[in-house]
């Protein structure tokens, strides 16, 4: 067994190794490490050292769909996770950095940056120092310009873009609007921590704020288990098969299932629409006396509220988009062993659920129909997300979710209020950032009832069609709980067809979508046709490396980059390797008209020459400049 097979199998069981001052420390789940265990590490102990030094820590799944998703968009906001505080009290700022500080220290994921190796990601672990905090006093201003100033400045901030390869991944920014009364704004990248994180994280800054205020250590306890052990676990217990058996029965039991919604397309779009779209929201309230309803009916059918209420968002999609077998979006906190629920980091999964309404039946029987995908979707709920796309829709356009373009989640998360001693605190609601999705839908219970927040994107969901989900929402799960034996069509109407989404939303609900450079769809087969150009050939080789195609196979310069085996991961990777190679860094936005080698090969061609022409133009501006110069001037800026 190789050492990076020793090492992988290892870290799969449990065990986590560190380099301590050239020696070997090993700590493991009871049980794990046996004497035998113990003795084979201790005779590779060097080899492991050594592999320790040389090792690249990769991303967790869940990272590695986020950073796609940025190096595809680095200037989106759509994965910032902002959270902002009014503080009112006599705030001590030093206790505030301190405590900062500390929680910085504590946290590694705060701290690390994901540089790339042949265009492939990985995580590197900055040293403990200052969290990024700038501090803004907005005091001198009128006291009504106060207000406007901070509200411009927490907008321009949200929105910052991040940059992963060398971070912060977190940035503070305490605003002092009186002298007894500031405003505190948290931002993170997703890539940082889930909505679980978050609520540790504001545990930890009251505890190191109150211990810093009355002169005692801040510095919590540092975490046993970091967020880089669990990635490195997940990618060794998925090294040979990402799927698994289960997420092979996933894939089996969505295969076929439309990858787009039907949905309502927008008109003419507002030019900051266009630009910078942000997700508008509709808020519902689903009131006690239908909120018991839905429980009763939870328990009669003996499935959870969520259910119940995926049920009823599913029936109201399905009414709206006209379409009866459908993917909806559940993300799940994914920590998948104890030893994770204190650790910050994004862990979360999304689990694709298929529901399908065909025949149109009544409520009690679609709940029991979605009762079962949901549990067949639990079963898998480890599966990571990236796996079942590279596997149900490789082909996919960049441009729109793999998957699934509508969500819904019931909240379930730590609570994220923020308790800092002596100060009165109050959350406050942040900007609004890019939409993640088409149609995203969050129950949160509240006071007996449901709070439920629809947020859509306005570039693809009418605002018309946002309110009507909502309010078809409620209007289901109201008259559920008296009659289910009635169908949607009954409480709804009947659905009639609905206007097609253009490009950005999939129309072509029933796979994935094409591009121009794809020739494995065209009706009349074609002979295979081999690299010509000194460009081609070049790609043919990366082609060739990046796929691990035999070395006796010429690839088809027309051959999609992902029917060959590529994923998004790796199409990154190539757009490193040609910025490298030709000195081109490729608009990400034409990476869905570049997947074959032709294609590929004439956009760098042009690039190069664009490049050079511009080159040479400025040497000749430059030459006419010293012609120009008599010998006095050229003399003098020489010297």
């Amino acid at each position: 067994m190789t050492i990076e097979d020793h090492y992988a199998d290892l870290v799969a069981r449990g065990v986590r190794l560190a380099d301590q001052d050239g020696r070997l420390r090993c700590a493991a789940p009871a049980g794990v490490l046996t004497d035998a265990l113990l003795k084979e590490v201790s005779a590779r102990k060097d080899e492991l050292l050594a592999h320790l030094a040389e090792r690249r820590v990769p991303l967790s799944y869940p990272q590695e769909q986020l950073w796609v998703v940025h190096r595809l968009d680095q200037a989106g906001c759509a994965y910032h996770e902002p959270v902002l505080v009014e503080l009112e009290g006599p705030l001590q700022p030093t206790a505030l950095r301190r405590a900062l500080d500390a929680v910085y220290h504590r946290h590694e994921v705060l701290r690390t940056v994901y540089p790339t190796h042949r265009g492939r990601p990985h995580q590197v672990v900055l040293e403990p120092g200052s969290c990024p905090l700038a501090v803004v006093d907005l005091t001198d201003l009128p006291r009504e310009a106060r207000e406007e100033a901070a509200r411009q400045w927490v907008e321009r901030e949200v929105r910052r873009p991040f940059d992963l390869t060398t971070g912060p991944v977190l940035r503070a920014v305490l605003l002092a609007l009186d002298t007894e009364r500031y405003r505190l704004l948290l931002t993170r990248h997703h890539i940082a921590g889930d909505g679980w994180s978050l609520g540790l994280l504001l545990r930890d800054l009251g505890d190191a704020y109150d211990a810093a205020r009355s002169g005692r250590p801040p510095t919590p306890p540092p975490n046993d288990v970091r967020y880089t052990d669990f990635a490195e676990w997940q990618r060794a217990v998925r090294r040979r098969d990402p799927l698994g058996t289960r997420g092979a029965e996933r894939v089996r039991a969505l295969r076929g299932a439309p990858v787009g919604l039907r949905l309502p397309a927008p008109g003419d779009l507002a030019a900051d629409t266009r630009d910078a779209p942000v997700a508008r929201t509709v808020d519902v309230r689903l009131d006690p006396e239908p909120a018991a309803g839905v429980r009763a009916l939870a328990d009669q059918a003996r499935v959870t509220p969520f259910t119940v209420l995926l049920t009823a968002y599913a029936a109201v999609l399905s009414h709206c988009c006209d379409q009866d077998d459908m993917l909806i979006g559940s993300p799940v906190a994914g920590r998948p062993r104890a030893e994770y629920e204190h650790v910050v980091g994004t862990f979360a999964n999304l689990l694709p659920i298929r529901v399908r309404l065909d025949g149109d039946p009544p409520l009690d029987t679609l709940l029991r129909r979605v009762h079962t995908e949901v549990m067949g979707a639990l079963e898998a709920r480890d599966v990571p997300f990236g796996a079942l796309v590279a596997e149900i829709a490789p082909g996919r356009r960049f441009d729109a979710e793999p998957l699934c373009q509508a969500t819904f989640s019931l909240q379930n998360l730590p609570s994220t209020e923020v308790s800092l001693p002596g100060l009165r605190v109050t959350l406050l609601p942040a900007p609004g950032m890019a939409p993640k999705h088409a149609l995203t839908a969050i129950a949160t219970p509240s006071d007996g009832g449901y709070a439920v927040t629809f947020s859509v994107d306005p570039a693809r969901v009418t605002d018309e069609t946002a309110r009507a989900v909502a309010d078809g929402f409620v209007r289901v799960l109201s008259r559920a709980a008296a009659d289910p034996g009635r169908t949607v069509a009954d409480i709804l109407g009947p659905a009639g067809p609905r206007p097609v989404q253009g490009p950005a939303g999939a129309a072509d609900a029933t796979g994935p979508a094409r591009t121009e450079s794809s020739h494995s769809d065209s009706g009349s087969a074609t002979a295979p046709t081999g690299p010509v150009t000194p460009t081609q050939r070049r790609l043919a080789e990366l082609w060739r490396d990046l796929l691990a195609l035999p070395e006796d196979v010429t690839p088809d310069v027309h051959a999609n980059f992902f029917d060959l085996g590529g994923d998004s991961i790796k199409l990154t990777q190539l757009l490193a390797w040609v910025m490298d190679d030709f000195g081109i860094d490729l608009p990400v936005q034409r990476i869905h008209a570049l997947l074959d080698i032709a294609s590929l090969a004439s956009a760098i061609d042009d690039a190069v020459k664009e490049r050079d022409e511009a080159a040479d133009a400025t040497l000749a501006a430059l030459v006419r400049d010293v012609e120009e110069l008599t010998e006095e001037e050229l003399r003098k800026r020489l010297s």
